[in-house]
């Protein structure tokens, strides 16, 4: 049975699990009683309505600001090509990484919050990798590409799409009257039933749709 105690709960940012001996949980703010098994538990900070109305306004303009939710991110740039672990010297818990044709992206989160932004320019005259490597760099840029896919929502940048999932494989122009283009996308191997195609109209996603091919 589950026990959920609410009460003086609604601003706290952090709680006390408690497991008594027939396995009933508690959730409360206060220490645990009767040698019930206790830990500390960190609640994600309430958004308020104003910051949820700044972390839209940036995620809408694809930009990433300090103190986003990763959530507002997401919606921003679409899933990261890799998700690591930070160290002590990048002064955060997780750093997540973007690349484009021009440079790498990374961004540090403080807990579920952005900490800082860092873009790093691709050196041009970098040594092309030997062909395993170069095959290796193309098998795992494809398999990114298709996940990515899945973050393509409406109110994006369809340059930043571009840049995360590829070239389409035919584009058409939309019905007379509108003036934009719909990219379509067929199944890859690493996302073999998925059709995915997307409107876009002033430089922006417009519309999305997904078929599953069988």
């Amino acid at each position: 049975a589950w026990l959920l105690a609410v009460a003086g709960m609604a601003h706290a940012q952090a709680v006390i699990k408690c497991v008594d001996a027939d396995g009933n949980i508690t959730y409360q703010n206060s220490a645990c009683q009767g040698g019930q098994a206790g830990r500390r538990i960190e609640l994600p900070k309430a958004e308020s309505q104003d910051e949820a109305g700044v972390w839209e306004a940036a995620a809408k303009e694809a930009r990433v600001i300090p103190g986003m939710p990763k959530r507002w991110v997401l919606r921003a740039r679409g899933a990261p090509l890799e998700i690591r672990a930070g160290t002590a010297r990048d002064n955060a818990t997780e750093v997540w990484r973007y690349a484009s044709r021009d440079n790498v992206t990374l961004i540090g989160f403080a807990g579920a919050n952005v900490a800082w932004q860092r873009d790093e320019a691709l050196a041009r005259d970098a040594t092309p990798p030997p062909d395993a490597s170069a095959a290796k760099v193309a098998t795992e840029t494809t398999a990114s590409g298709a996940q990515n896919r899945r973050f393509v929502i409406a109110g994006r940048s369809c340059d930043h799409v571009f840049a995360e999932i590829g070239r389409a494989d035919r584009q058409e122009p939309l019905p007379a009257g509108t003036t934009g283009t719909r990219y379509i996308y067929e199944p890859l191997a690493a996302d073999p039933q998925m059709r995915t195609s997307f409107n876009c109209v002033g430089g922006k996603v417009a519309d999305v749709e997904r078929i599953l091919v069988r």
